[in-house]
Parts: structure tokens; sequence; C-alpha cells
């Protein structure tokens, strides 16, 4: 597929390919300034367990790549037809030509997969997709309302917006003696009941864990999941994906015990001072939540930041529009029929 923009007098030809080698994929987006860790080649394969296909596109001039966007298709099979989404993408400076061009040429990549719409969520705080066809989506995969650290200034400036109580409590988890540990994913299961635990609490829904075994599998080195233990047991847990300036919270959870210790407040502040350590200049909290998550994700002294939010190119607008009005209902189906399949089957019973 070629694509081609006169300039001057000069012909500029660009290429959109699709890139099978993981390690020059993850190359590229670990190399790049907008490169973000939903868009490692590990998270698009760990989607595969609920329907999505990833496909790996790249912009290139010749040998140099204008831009890349990793592109999961979610196929409608009642319809024969897919839509696409690009989460936290593409990888490619924003409002740039390169971004013009890559956006042009998902989207005539998109039309020759029947696709409904194409749909990006990038870490953008700017210059929104151009164009007519271009449109704010009124559903959201990724929240665009976030917390994030800069952590390229230094621990002292780091540590002086803090609030006074984040303060007491990380010197608390230092006093208590709770460690914090990096772990591996042959290490899920602690994590995994803390999770529960925390999701019954807040009640919000969990996959699998097998789901949470694939992802860490998948991710490899670009993982970080943190305990923090006390006497020499997991009380909290917090899971962060890494790649280029970015360090992403995915996931977190505290027990009763972590609760009473205020183990989740040393533990966040140990893993941004690993993050910083890591070389990455930006962390991501994943968004503001609740009410109370948000409080306490902005005491650790974190900036408010709002990303562009979620953008749609419909194909077909008729359908677009009787697909969106139907995915408040589709999402969750959708998400069931992905659970189910993670479950173990059942156990015939033997007759007697």
């Amino acid at each position: 597929m070629f694509f081609q923009w006169g300039r001057c007098r000069t012909i500029v030809v660009m290429q959109l390919i699709e890139i099978t080698d993981s390690a020059v994929w993850d190359a590229f987006v670990n190399g790049s300034e907008w490169g973000h860790p939903l868009q490692l080649w590990g998270w698009g394969e760990t989607k595969r367990s609920g329907r999505w296909t990833p496909h790996r596109l790249a912009l290139v001039e010749g040998d140099t790549w204008q831009g890349a966007a990793q592109v999961l298709e979610w196929r409608v099979p009642s319809l024969g037809r897919s839509f696409m989404y690009v989460p936290r993408g593409p990888v490619v400076e924003p409002g740039s030509e390169a971004a013009r061009g890559l956006l042009e040429a998902v989207v005539t990549w998109a039309k020759g997969r029947r696709a409904l719409y194409v749909r990006i969520e990038p870490a953008w705080t700017t210059d929104a997709p151009g164009g007519k066809r271009w449109r704010r989506s009124r559903h959201m995969v990724q929240m665009s309302a976030t917390y994030t650290i800069d952590l390229t200034k230094s621990e002292d400036d780091l540590m002086a917006p803090m609030s006074h109580k984040h303060r007491q409590y990380i010197r608390k988890g230092e006093r208590d003696g709770i460690t914090v540990e990096r772990v591996t994913g042959s290490e899920l299961a602690a994590m995994y009941w803390m999770y529960a635990e925390t999701a019954q609490r807040a009640h919000f829904g969990i996959h699998g864990q097998d789901y949470y075994e694939r992802l860490a599998r998948e991710l490899g080195e670009h993982s970080y999941l943190y305990y923090a233990k006390h006497e020499d047991k997991p009380v909290a847990f917090l899971w962060l994906a890494a790649a280029g300036k970015t360090a992403y919270e995915l996931y977190g959870g505290v027990n009763m015990a972590g609760q009473e210790l205020k183990a989740n407040y040393y533990l966040k502040w140990r893993a941004i001072m690993e993050m910083k350590a890591a070389g990455h200049a930006l962390y991501d909290f994943n968004g503001r939540v609740t009410e109370g998550v948000a409080q306490f994700k902005a005491g650790f002294g974190a900036d408010s930041m709002d990303w562009i939010g979620t953008w749609d190119y419909p194909l077909s607008r008729t359908l677009y529009a009787a697909w969106e009005g139907l995915w408040p209902v589709a999402k969750p189906v959708g998400r069931w029929l992905a659970k189910a399949r993670q479950r173990p089957p059942r156990r015939k019973r033997r007759g007697v």
C-alpha cells in the first residue's frame, strides 16, 4: 500500500507495511518519544484472549519509520464487519505530517478490511486528528483524565508537593519494616487474591487468573509487578508496564492487613522511584476514577493531566450510528464471553 504527498517539487512516497517481528516493533515503540506501553507487542498478544486480533502497522519512507500503530481488530460475526482500535496510539508526533499520513493510511487499510470505524486514544495533550470525518466518540475505553508525575525532577522536588499525610504514611511504611520486591509472572497467586479482594470491596470486575499470567508472560521485561511485604507476607501489590518515556499503572490492590499498615503509600512511592531510576520520564497513574482514588493519587504531588480523549473515524455512517447505540450492551457481553473462554472447563462427573 503506497501513499504520495506533493511537497514543493518533491514527491514523498510512503508505504504502510505490517510488521511481524516483535523485537523490531518493540524497539521502535521503546525508542520513540511517543511510544506507550499499550502499543507494545505483548499488550496486543494478551488481547488475543478477548477476540482481538492485533496488527502492527508502520508507515515507512524507504528504510525510515515515520510512525506506527498497533491496531486491535474486533470482528462482529453477525455483520461480517469489524472495528479497529488503537490503544494509546498511534506512535507518532501529534500534529505532524507523519501523523496525518499515518492516520490516512490506517483508515485506508481499515476500509479494505470492511471496518465500521477506526478508534484512537493517543496519550496526546494537543492536536486532535484533523479532517472532517474524525469525531469525538461518545464511548471511551481508556480514561482521558489522569494524573502524571514528571520523573525528570529530583527526588527532593518530587517529594516537595506531596501531601503531609502521604509523607507520613511513607515514613510509617519504612518504620514498620515493609519491604518492596519486584516479582515475576510465576508469582501471581498473591497478586490475584489481593486484586480479587480489592475488587470485591470496590465493586468492579476482574479477569480470570490465566489472563494476568498471560499478560506477565507477554510483556516480559516491560512488566513491573511489585509486592509490598510485611513479615515476609504480601500485603499490597502494584503492577506497571513501561516503554519509552512512560511508566503506566495497570493494576493495584491491597488486603486488609495492608490497609491497616498503609502499605500502598510506601509501595507506590518506591515504584515511582524505581521507574525514575529505570530512566522513564513520565509516570502515569492511569485515571482519576473515583473521588477517593483521585485524592490518593493526587496526594503524591501528581499533576492533573487530560489527554485528548477518544476519537472515531466512521467508515459507514449508518452502521457506525447503529453500532454506537448498541455498544453499551455489546461491550459487557463481549467481556463476559471473553472471560467465559478464560475459565477452565468443568470436570465431568463420573457415574458410579
